[in-house]
């Protein structure tokens, strides 16, 4: 199983980075990719080439980073990916359980003045924090385990051949 998420940041450094620090990846669109692009001119005077990056790495500590690699580059290395809908991607291995989003902890949200845009149904537990999800519990745990089943298939090694007997 991987451990470890390899990925370019948008000036071409290479990291690797803890797999179970990773909170959420999310693809970018052109408009995201612009924003992203204004916001880092304005605050760090940082001009970025809006078409070298394709993903947004989320972190535990909720930073995040500018990635060049794609969801399929990134599984291509070993890593499963989870979609909790809303094009919001959680490292299989990290999801440590998924339960019921009830109507009282919207209201306890909306109590601390969050803006709930979408409807969710599940509260997701990873290894880097809670994550809201639109797929209900058992479609989390469902798409989990066909992650990582697709990943450990993926990652099996080629059968050797065997030797001739005369």
């Amino acid at each position: 199983m991987t451990t470890a998420l390899k990925y370019t940041t948008h000036e071409g450094t290479q990291k690797v980075v803890p797999l179970d620090t990773v909170r959420i990846i999310r693809p970018l669109s052109d408009d995201e990719k612009d924003r992203a692009k204004a916001s880092l001119k304005e605050k760090r005077n940082i001009d970025i080439d809006t078409d070298r990056v394709s993903v947004r790495i989320e972190f535990t500590d909720k930073t995040s980073k500018l990635a060049r690699e794609n969801l399929e580059a990134l599984r291509a290395q070993g890593v499963a990916l989870v979609n909790l809908g809303s094009e919001r991607y959680v490292p299989a291995a990290n999801i440590t359980a998924a339960e019921a989003f009830s109507k009282e902890d919207a209201d306890r949200l909306k109590e601390d003045e969050y803006t709930l845009k979408q409807t969710f149904r599940a509260k997701v537990e990873t290894k880097a924090g809670t994550i809201l999800s639109s797929a209900t519990p058992q479609q989390v745990m469902d798409r989990r385990a066909k992650a990582l089943e697709a990943s450990n298939t993926n990652a099996a090694p080629a059968a050797a051949p065997k030797p001739k007997v005369a």
